[in-house]
């Protein structure tokens, strides 16, 4: 009798003390759960606001806007050069095999066009910017090193376009050194995007203008 006693209450000592820690680890658990809450709470509204924080300005609201909302032209300009480069350069190593005279009219008008592009993408809509980082700013170094090359190339294969038309009519010697020279413009355009579209897309520099002076920037600090 006294040893069934005694089992009884070791029993019921048992189960007290696992629903003590049953309760315990509930109750911890419900702290943590809150905790994390709380936590994931303050870092999904912390990070919308430095995110609006980084920018300047609120969407444009509008499906179609004017040129006038852009504070740049140079994304409407530049892709025209990439294409017209890389088109000649293509259309100039078929005539190396060829040798056909109305295709050089053809490679003409597009180098010749594709340099008029760059120039202006990369001196009249060139756009200024400010408060770049380190690394940002070696990639715009960079990017604007190969837009000059893609400038200075375009314009030496149209000069020497002009030649193979008038002067040197159809010489597969001097239309290889033509390619040579397309080709290296292509490349170097090819390259200046690839720059650019790192600067858009990994940096940061350029949507909802940020990073980039607006044309009233701009006047103001020439007025002063």
């Amino acid at each position: 009798m006294r040893t069934s006693l005694l089992f009884l209450v070791l029993l019921l000592s048992l189960n007290s003390f696992n629903a003590i820690s049953a309760t315990s680890i509930e109750t911890n658990s419900g702290h943590l759960a809150n905790t994390s809450g709380n936590l994931y709470a303050i870092d999904v509204f912390e990070k919308p606001q430095e995110h609006a924080e980084g920018h300047s300005s609120d969407p444009i609201d509008k499906e179609e806007v004017g040129l006038d909302e852009f504070d740049n032209l140079h994304p409407l300009v530049v892709h025209f050069p990439i294409v017209l480069l890389l088109f000649a350069a293509l259309l100039q190593c078929i005539q190396v095999f060829v040798l056909k005279r109305n295709l050089d009219w053809v490679i003409l008008f597009l180098i010749g066009t594709g340099f008029i592009g760059a120039y202006v993408a990369g001196t009249y809509v060139h756009p200024h910017t400010h408060g770049l980082t380190d690394i940002a700013q070696k990639v715009l170094d960079n990017h604007d090193k190969y837009a000059d090359w893609t400038i200075w190339s375009s314009a030496l294969a149209a000069v020497l376009k002009v030649i193979s038309i008038f002067w040197i009519k159809l010489k597969r010697g001097f239309e290889i050194a033509v390619f040579l020279v397309m080709a290296f413009s292509a490349l170097s355009v090819a390259q200046a995007g690839h720059y650019g579209a790192q600067l858009v897309y990994i940096q940061g520099v350029g949507p909802q203008s940020e990073f980039l002076e607006t044309e009233e920037a701009e006047e103001g600090s020439h007025s002063h």
